[in-house]
């Protein structure tokens, strides 16, 4: 954020308010950008829709009171519904679900703070740093690549940013997100169902 040009106190406040992971990162990038919010809203929803299916099987029954369900649906990270839907983390009670989500929370908090207050003193002659978002999503991208090994999902991502951005330039102004998003889903779950009925 600070290498953005966004005051630093953003970074942390942003965690507290969002705390969804990605999209954290890519709040950044809109708003330097100056997105609409219904862009944003929508985009929001694409990258966490997995959360909706988290949901099904989370354990909210063991949280006992309104405040605490309220905060377990907030908190509802990839990371902690990972611990409490498999393994001993399956068995948590209520209270010990409760005190993994605040930690996790808390450590995303100060993890960031910190980050926002060395960007305060790195030096304005030290450049990349806005770059390393961008380094991160594409370093999980090549090792999601090279653990599948198959290129069918970049070219398909390919695509759908070709056709994202033709629609933004002459049809739609600054629907590149919306429209790559889309064509992407529906294009990888038409791949899924192909490969569903191929198996069968």
């Amino acid at each position: 954020m600070t290498a953005s040009g966004v005051n630093w106190y953003w970074a942390p406040l942003s965690t507290l308010l969002i705390y969804a992971g990605s999209i954290e990162f890519l709040a950044v990038g809109f708003m330097v950008a100056g997105l609409p919010l219904y862009q944003v809203a929508f985009t929001s929803l694409i990258v966490n829709f997995r959360h909706i299916f988290y949901g099904l099987s989370f354990p909210i029954g063991r949280l006992r009171g309104r405040v605490r369900k309220a905060y377990g649906v907030f908190a509802l990270t990839d990371e902690t519904y990972g611990i409490t839907s498999a393994g001993p983390g399956a068995h948590l009670t209520g209270r010990q679900i409760t005190v993994l989500q605040v930690v996790s929370h808390v450590w995303w908090f100060l993890g960031a703070l910190l980050g926002a207050l060395l960007g305060q003193v790195v030096p304005e002659s030290v450049k990349g740093f806005e770059f390393a978002l961008t380094a991160m999503f594409l370093t999980l991208a090549v090792n999601a690549v090279r653990s599948s090994r198959s290129a069918a999902l970049v070219l398909l991502a390919l695509g759908a940013g070709a056709v994202g951005y033709v629609v933004d330039r002459y049809v739609v102004g600054e629907s590149f997100l919306v429209v790559s998003l889309l064509l992407y889903v529906a294009l990888i779950s038409a791949t899924y169902r192909k490969d569903e009925e191929a198996a069968e």
